[in-house]
């Protein structure tokens, strides 16, 4: 990386700033990185600070490879022509597909060697970019593969590593894709390979879910990818090369193709059950400064405070600048390559909040332009770890700011997800589920906003007002903090025994779910919940070993009656009027009823789906609760401990007893 003085960074930042710069050498053009073909590949960067570039080609994708070989490791180098608004490029009149490259990028008389920012492949821990054709490196099918239909009508989501998912042994998967990209392509897996429980792909299909929300597998720098240790662990939120597979889920990570085919054969896999692919995305920093952006142009994509230090609003020490024109464009180039060459149909952007409305906004539009890109999904967190440092008036897309945001792009809501258990802060604070029964009370204005998605009579003027349920991810658990289990037991019990399938818990888990499935908005809950998963207290797990962090497939088996809960909910909640609508009007079909004490009730009515009318409650309460019901005859779907299918369910009428820390639902059609 560039060596700069204090002062000089802050010239930088001052001149990157201006509007000078931006007229100068805003550059919009979409041929941006190695555009391939046969006969000749098309080198072009956006490097207007530098006296130079080279371009460096390589037999191998690192240095060692080379030596492994006993071979000299000498690139074949070509100077590049400087062009318009800062731009330089090349083109190599031979078929160059491939081939590793970097750059060789001068800048005040220093020269530094660099991977391209804009790279869609890499070689090994992604130091060397790699020419590419795709179309080679497509899994056979891959042309027919489509988005699913109309999934983004009724969304559910569910948070997944893709380690995770096939590590454990009992996972049925053949174990040399335990932990890669081609779990998601094995069929057929049972527990243990014993033909009865499924697991894999075949379990989320039964599981009901519409979309895998996978954590980042864009190629990130915490983990080695050049030995294939299997204790090697990180959820990924340390992006490298943003345009490229992760290498370490890969079979191969020598070769980049591999990363390349195999990434798209696991979305075709998961298209073909039916389910959405969504990508967790991480624009707002990267794994360290000592990258292809900060060497490209010094300075540009990162923010500085006046007094020459680095913003940390990720807590990470090097928050990037989306208000920063070529950045935001990057971000919005990034996630279109994405979304066109691997097929993704959501998005998932890591503490948003540190990007501005109009760089998001910006995304959501060029999505729009794609093919179908209005059904892709776009959502992220609201909120930073700490104050950044922005520039140019630029407006946060935090939680406060949601309104500001394109209707299409939705939020985690926090605000729901503490008030149904407590604080993710707090491990001992309760919520509306785990109080006792002086304290539920407190939570009930929230549980009631957080039923209509904080829209209509659930607004809270000035800090959260969503233009339509669209807006709102309504969620308990995410891979950040406790598992709702682990928080539900440390809450509850004096002595949390996590491993201990305890009915209280049990019961609490299922009504933190019943809570969730009947709200309006976006349902979305973190793998492995609907079995109690459990990490045995620990809450930021991010880089501690497999075995911690995987699905635990015997517990999925043992804990399969509070899956099945979840498994009803999820069907359910697409019969039940209104809960599936996102437009700006679907609050004004929920009516709450009249209960002085801790206890929620509400009706809902719409003639379009299965269940004409609904009646739900929730009992907050640790003994049963008496209610009275609206007029008529009514059918118990579940009383939430048991569930009721069509033909099980039982007439109701004039009132019924809420079994305690319950959700009951019926319906009328």
């Amino acid at each position: 990386m560039i060596n700069y003085t204090k002062e000089k960074w802050l010239e930088m930042k001052q001149m990157f700033s201006s509007d000078a710069f931006l007229q100068a050498y805003d550059y919009d053009g979409r041929d941006l990185g190695a555009v391939y073909a046969k006969s000749q590949t098309v080198f072009k960067v956006w490097a207007p600070t530098a006296s130079g570039v080279r371009l460096n080609l390589y037999k191998y994708g690192s240095e060692a490879e080379a030596l492994n070989k006993h071979e000299a490791d000498v690139p074949e180098c070509y100077e590049m022509m400087k062009g318009a608004r800062g731009t330089w490029s090349v083109s190599v009149h031979k078929n160059l597909e491939g081939v590793y490259y970097t750059y060789t990028v001068t800048i005040d008389g220093q020269s530094c060697e660099t991977g391209d920012p804009y790279a869609k492949a890499c070689g090994v821990n992604g130091c060397r970019s790699m020419v590419a054709d795709m179309e080679e490196t497509a899994p056979e099918g891959w042309e027919d593969d489509r988005h699913p239909a109309d999934i983004e009508k009724n969304p559910v989501i569910y948070e997944l590593h893709i380690k995770d998912f096939s590590n454990d042994e009992n996972s049925g998967v053949r174990s040399e894709w335990r932990g890669k990209y081609l779990a998601f392509t094995e069929t057929g897996t049972t527990f243990n390979g014993e033909g009865q429980f499924l697991t894999g792909l075949d379990y989320l299909k039964s599981l009901g879910v519409t979309y895998i929300h996978l954590l980042p597998s864009c190629d990130y720098g915490s983990i080695d990818e050049s030995c294939d240790d299997k204790e090697r662990y990180n959820w990924g939120y340390d992006p490298m090369n943003y345009n490229v597979p992760e290498g370490s889920y890969a079979t191969d990570a020598f070769d980049g193709h591999v990363r390349i085919r195999e990434f798209r054969a696991m979305v075709a896999a998961i298209h073909r059950a039916g389910l959405g692919v969504i990508m967790d995305v991480v624009y707002n920093h990267t794994y360290h400064m000592d990258t292809c952006l900060n060497k490209m142009v010094p300075g540009y994509y990162y923010r500085m405070y006046e007094d020459g230090t680095w913003a940390n609003g990720s807590a990470c020490g090097n928050d990037t600048a989306s208000e920063r024109k070529m950045f935001g464009r990057y971000m919005a180039d990034s996630v279109c390559h994405w979304a066109k060459e691997y097929h993704i149909d959501g998005f998932r952007f890591d503490l948003m909040g540190l990007h501005d409305v109009a760089a998001m906004n910006e995304i959501r539009c060029r999505l729009n332009e794609l093919e179908n890109g209005e059904q892709i999904l776009m959502y992220g967190e609201p909120w930073s770890a700490s104050q950044t440092a922005w520039e140019n008036d630029a407006v946060p897309a935090v939680t406060s700011n949601v309104h500001r945001l394109d209707e299409h792009i939705a939020i985690f809501s926090d605000r729901t997800r503490d008030a149904v258990k407590g604080s993710v802060f707090i491990e001992k604070e309760t919520g509306y589920v785990n109080s006792n029964d002086t304290d539920a009370i407190k939570h009930k204005k929230d549980i009631k906003s957080a039923v209509c998605a904080w829209t209509g009579q659930g607004r809270d003027p000035g800090r959260m007002e969503p233009v339509s349920p669209f807006q709102v991810i309504s969620y308990v658990s995410a891979h950040d903090d406790l598992t709702l289990w682990d928080k539900l037991m440390i809450s509850v019990k004096d002595v949390p025994e996590y491993g201990k399938k305890d009915e209280e818990i049990l019961q609490l888990n299922k009504m933190a779910a019943g809570i969730i499935f009947t709200c309006l908005g976006t349902p979305f809950f973190m793998a492995g919940e609907e079995f109690g998963r459990t990490k045995s207290g620990c809450s930021n797990s991010y880089n501690k070993s497999p075995k911690l962090n995987q699905l635990d497939w015997q517990r999925a088996k043992d804990y399969s009656d509070l899956t099945d809960y979840y498994r009803f909910m999820i069907r359910l909640r697409s019969r039940l009027p209104v809960l599936w609508r996102k437009d700006s009007k679907a609050s004004e079909k929920i009516f709450f009823m009249d209960n002085q004490d801790a206890v929620i009730g509400f009706y809902m009515e719409d003639l379009k789906t299965y269940w004409n009318e609904a009646v739900v409650f929730y009992n907050p309460y640790g003994q049963n609760r008496r209610v009275l019901l609206p007029e008529g005859l009514w059918k118990l779907i579940s009383d939430g401990v048991d569930i009721h299918e069509d033909g099980g369910a039982f007439d109701v009428k004039g009132e019924m007893m809420l079994k305690p820390k319950s959700v009951t639902i019926l319906g009328r059609r």
